[in-house]
């Protein structure tokens, strides 16, 4: 009985071993595909852009570029299982009441934020500076008229 406890307990711990690099990975996954789609979009041959930090809910996410000497972030929303750019802005993607007239609801807002300034740590602050060099946020509501 013993025996078969103990082997019980294995096969759980084997198995949640399993699934966390599948986390990591999915995690991995999403901020590639963000990182792609605004490469894509804004790339020049002249200028790339450099895309870090990128955080992400399972519907939202913000993306901080900096592409020469402008910087600024990226707002996503996950669509039909695409990433597709919603708007881009400054430091007002840092602001609650701004993602949520954007349309994000409260949970994810607060996420991306505490997401953010958490992610934003690992940079130099001249750096972070550039990210709110774009300016007031300019939404692309275009996206809600397509589903009407």
């Amino acid at each position: 009985m013993k025996l078969l406890l103990h082997s019980g307990r294995a096969a759980l711990v084997l198995a949640a071993l399993c699934c966390m690099p599948v986390s990591h990975a999915a995690t991995a996954n999403e901020a590639g595909e963000i990182r792609q789609l605004i490469a894509h979009t804004y790339d020049r041959p002249d200028a790339r852009v450099e895309i870090d930090p990128v955080v992400h809910t399972a519907a939202y996410a913000l993306a901080d570029w900096i592409q020469g000497s402008h910087g600024g972030r990226a707002l996503l929303r996950k669509d039909r299982g695409k990433w597709a750019i919603v708007a881009c802005g400054g430091d007002g993607f840092k602001v609650l009441a701004q993602l949520k007239d954007a349309g994000l609801p409260e949970s994810d807002a607060k996420t991306l934020i505490q997401q953010l300034n958490e992610a934003e740590k690992r940079f130099d602050p001249a750096r972070v500076r550039q990210f709110s060099l774009f300016g007031s946020p300019q939404v692309d509501h275009s996206h809600h008229q397509a589903h009407h």
